[in-house]
């Protein structure tokens, strides 16, 4: 009852047909496609205003469900019925806007779609933006990249305006930017430490506390052999201010760029105030800042909850700083107003948006 109720609650009410009658016909499809477990928790949204809400956002348009199957669940540590709020985030993230999942590139392109969670204290991207899922397609078919493991589609089936695709494992909510650096999957853990043992001056947090807190943020990660072979850092170990210019030009503070963002011809500046580049061959993709070494992306878009991670093979050697550059960008980037639509296509590639977000 689970999807059923939710998808139901969040689902069309159309025309010739009661809100009864489609709720019977959600609920009889997921148990028919064997999601009894997903269909029997969403009686929890039926107490909770949001859960109303989500079900009114969904009435009109195309969604698409990654509904996880029964074993999904039995595996999982989540209590659907111990708390509404906590039910409907979850649900929230399993729902993308919009039906594309067959213009999905082979990996390791990756398509991102924007969900319903926009939960704000589990959210924190720039302009109010609700939280992505990211995923790919295999040599077995899509799959989806969620908290370091691959979950793939085991199974799809369709219910009036949704795709129901069935996975077999019960997606995480992204995690915040400390818990997602110090996720071992990552081999990032040399970032995490680096960027907390840096004190910014005039205060009492260190660079990790200040990005933890900024609301959309990319972050190109060297990872750990990167940091353990880059014996610049070592040299500036003593000088807060240049260490924080090298970090400053592995970050852009107040935009989330996806993976397809580096090939859609937009201009990025770094904290410290430098132009990025990208390049891209047969080998993969390739980001420079300032026209400093080239380091390869070998993994985009680790999500964190106030944005995303890339992966690079090299620290970027880049300690310039304008500042003036820096601000504008930050500036023309916290201007943006909360959104009042959602995107039904691929994040970063097709500008199709509806209104009602």
């Amino acid at each position: 009852m689970f999807a059923s109720l939710v998808l139901l609650t969040l689902l069309p009410v159309v025309f010739a047909q009661s809100w009864q009658q489609y709720l019977a016909g959600l609920v009889q499809t997921l148990n028919t496609d064997g999601l009894s477990t997903l269909a029997s928790a969403s009686a929890v949204l039926n107490n909770s205003n949001n859960g109303q809400q989500v079900a009114q956002a969904l009435s009109t348009g195309n969604w698409t469900l990654f509904a996880p199957n029964n074993q999904a669940f039995s595996s999982s540590p989540i209590n659907l019925t111990s708390n509404p709020t906590s039910v409907l985030d979850l649900l929230s993230y399993h729902v993308v806007s919009g039906n594309f999942t067959a213009q999905t590139s082979p990996y390791p392109k990756i398509t991102l779609g924007r969900t319903l969670l926009n939960d704000s204290s589990l959210v924190w991207l720039e302009g109010n933006e609700s939280q992505v899922l990211a995923w790919s397609n295999g040599s077995a078919g899509l799959f989806v990249l969620n908290n370091g493991t691959t979950v793939p589609v085991v199974n799809k089936t369709t219910y009036q305006n949704i795709q129901v695709l069935v996975i077999d494992s019960v997606l995480q909510i992204p995690q915040n930017l400390s818990d997602t650096l110090a996720n071992s999957t990552y081999d990032v853990t040399s970032v995490a430490g680096g960027l907390s043992s840096i004190n910014i001056p005039t205060t009492n947090s260190t660079l990790l506390d200040v990005l933890n807190n900024a609301h959309g943020i990319t972050i190109f990660a060297p990872n750990n052999t990167a940091i353990a072979s880059a014996s610049c850092i070592g040299g500036l170990l003593p000088n807060t201010t240049a260490l924080i210019a090298l970090f400053g030009n592995h970050i852009i503070n107040g935009t989330t760029v996806y993976s397809p963002g580096f090939t859609n011809g937009n201009n990025y500046t770094s904290a410290s105030g430098e132009p990025f580049a990208f390049r891209t061959n047969s080998s993969g993709v390739y980001v420079s800042s300032a026209g400093s070494n080239w380091a390869r992306i070998m993994r985009s878009d680790v999500l964190t909850s106030n944005g995303v991670v890339h992966v690079i093979d090299s620290v970027l050697l880049d300690t310039k700083v304008n500042v003036s550059a820096a601000v504008s960008a930050y500036q023309s980037a916290t201007s943006v107003v909360a959104s009042t639509t959602i995107e039904t296509g691929p994040v970063g590639v097709t500008p199709t948006t509806s209104a009602g977000h």
